[in-house]
C-alpha cells in the first residue's frame, strides 16, 4: 500500500468512470505498505478505496473477488467490492490492474489502547472467518510459502550488507527449525494470512471489519492464528500472555483447535516471524522508495519475534498461550 506507481489526474477521471463512481472530488495517496499504490478517492457518491497492483496476477484478483463475494453472503464483515459498469471485478490500467472497494468506516486500534477484550472478540472474528470459509471452493496456493522465503533468505544471506547477511543466516536455521517440528497432517482452509493491526477497523470495542484479504490462500488455519497473535500480541520487545490467551480462548470458543494444530503452533509461529523479518527487509529496509512515499516497518521487529520464540521452544510457547 506505499507509492509505487504514479497515476494522474486524467487516470483517476477514468477510473471514477469505469466503475460508476459518479464526479471526482478529491484524491489522497496512502503511502504504508509495501507492494500496491493506494488511495482515497471522493466523489459525488462517497468515499473509495483505490488499489493499483502490479504484482497480483488476474487470477488473484479473481479469488479475492470471489472469497469477498463469499463472505459476502455470510454476512461477515469484509471489504464490500465495486465491480465494473461492465460487471468485472478489477480494470487492466496503466500498467497494472486496478480494484475499487468501499471506504470502510471504523479505526484502527493499536498498543498501548488493546485489551484483552478486544483480541477476544478478534479471535472470535478469525474463528468465523476459517468457519465460514469452509463451504468455498476458491483455491489458491500460499504464496509466500516456506520454499519461496528459503529463497528470499538464501538471497539475502549474500547480500554485500554483513549485518544483513548474517541475520538472514540465523534466520534459515530458525526456518529449518520450524519446518522440522510440523507433526502430521492438519486442517487447510483459507486463511487471512495478513491480519495485522492495520488491517482491522474498529467501531467502538467491537471488530468492525477485517480487510485487505491480498495474502488470502488455502493453508493451515493454525498459521493464520500464530500470524494474528505475533502481530498484535507482542510489544515492547516481549509477548503479552493475557493478550495471547484472550485471542486463542476467543478463537477456540469459536472453532476448538485439533490436537494436531496446537501441536504445530510454536513452528507456525516461529515460521510467520521469519517470513516477515525476511519480507519487511526485502520491501521496506531495502526499498529504494523515498519516506514521503512509503511508510517503513522495521524488520528488526519481527527479528525480535524470532529471537523470543527460538528461546522459550515449543513447551514454553504453549504456556503462554494457556494450551
Amino acid at each position: 500500500m506505499a507509492v509505487h506507481t504514479v497515476l494522474s489526474p486524467a487516470t483517476f477521471t477514468r477510473i471514477a468512470d469505469t466503475f460508476a463512481l459518479g464526479q471526482l472530488q478529491g484524491v489522497t495517496p496512502i503511502p504504508q505498505g509495501s507492494i500496491n499504490t493506494n488511495h482515497r478517492v471522493e466523489t459525488a457518491t462517497g468515499r473509495y478505496f483505490v488499489r493499483h497492483t502490479t504484482v497480483r496476477s488476474p487470477d488473484d484478483l479473481r479469488f479475492e473477488a470471489a472469497l469477498l463475494t463469499h463472505l459476502a453472503a455470510y454476512h461477515f464483515p469484509s471489504p464490500v467490492l465495486v465491480p465494473t459498469r461492465d460487471g468485472a471485478p478489477f480494470v487492466e490500467l496503466e500498467g497494472g490492474r486496478v480494484t475499487v472497494f468501499h471506504w470502510l468506516p471504523g479505526e484502527e486500534l493499536r498498543h498501548p489502547g488493546l485489551t484483552a477484550d478486544h483480541l477476544e472478540r478478534l479471535g472470535a472474528e478469525l474463528g468465523k472467518l476459517h468457519r465460514d470459509t469452509q463451504s468455498f471452493t476458491g483455491s489458491r496456493a500460499n504464496p509466500y510459502s516456506p520454499e519461496v522465503v528459503r529463497g528470499w533468505l538464501h538471497g539475502l544471506s549474500r547480500h554485500p550488507d554483513a549485518e544483513l547477511a548474517s541475520v538472514a543466516k540465523g534466520l534459515e536455521g530458525d526456518l529449518d527449525r520450524a519446518q522440522a517440528l510440523r507433526q502430521g497432517l492438519e486442517p487447510l482452509g483459507v486463511i487471512h494470512a495478513d491480519l495485522f493491526t492495520d488491517n482491522v477497523k474498529w467501531l467502538g470495542d467491537r471488530v468492525g471489519s477485517f480487510f485487505d484479504f491480498e495474502m488470502a490462500c488455502r493453508e493451515a488455519y493454525g498459521l493464520d492464528v500464530v500470524i494474528t497473535l505475533n502481530a498484535w500480541c507482542f510489544e515492547g520487545g516481549q509477548y503479552l500472555p493475557d493478550l495471547c490467551r484472550a485471542l486463542v480462548r476467543g478463537y477456540q470458543d469459536v472453532r476448538p483447535l485439533a490436537p494436531v494444530e496446537r501441536a504445530n503452533l510454536f513452528g507456525h509461529a516461529l515460521f510467520g516471524a521469519v517470513r516477515f523479518t525476511a519480507s519487511r527487509i526485502r520491501d521496506y529496509h531495502l526499498s529504494p522508495l523515498p519516506a514521503d512515499k512509503l511508510v517503513r516497518k522495521d524488520y528488526r521487529t519481527y527479528l525480535a519475534r524470532a529471537r523470543a520464540l527460538s528461546a522459550m521452544g515449543p513447551e514454553g510457547y504453549a504456556r503462554l498461550l494457556g494450551l
